[in-house]
């Protein structure tokens, strides 16, 4: 039983180490290009029509981009989270499976009569 779930903790830790460089990664090329595109206080587009519409995609770009980066961001952490969990919920089971071999009541560790 403990090698499954141990295997299975690393595995999740591996991969949320392997998701965290890509989503630095993109939050780094992300931020880049936002500020390739956006003229700061005056649009690289032009005062005009279309520099209205670029600012405005250049907006919900940015708001895309942030969002999907905050998302990467979270399933990185759950995933950790759901290994943290197994992790524990390995350690419980192991202390109850010994405590009734003992002949100790798991929920209060105390020898039952």
């Amino acid at each position: 039983m403990g090698l499954e779930l141990e295997v299975d903790q690393v595995s999740l830790t591996g991969a949320r180490q392997r998701m965290q460089d890509p989503v630095d990664l993109f939050g780094r090329h992300t931020d880049a290009l936002m500020k390739a595109v956006t003229g700061g206080a005056r649009s690289p587009w032009g005062i005009g029509v279309i520099g209205m519409a670029m600012d405005q995609i250049n907006e919900t770009l940015s708001e895309a981009c942030g969002h999907l980066h905050a998302n990467l961001g979270e399933t990185g952490a759950c995933i950790q989270e759901m290994a943290d969990r197994g992790h524990a919920t390995e350690l419980a089971n192991t202390a109850a499976i010994q405590a009734v071999g003992h002949g100790l009541d798991p929920s209060t560790q105390q020898r039952s009569v």
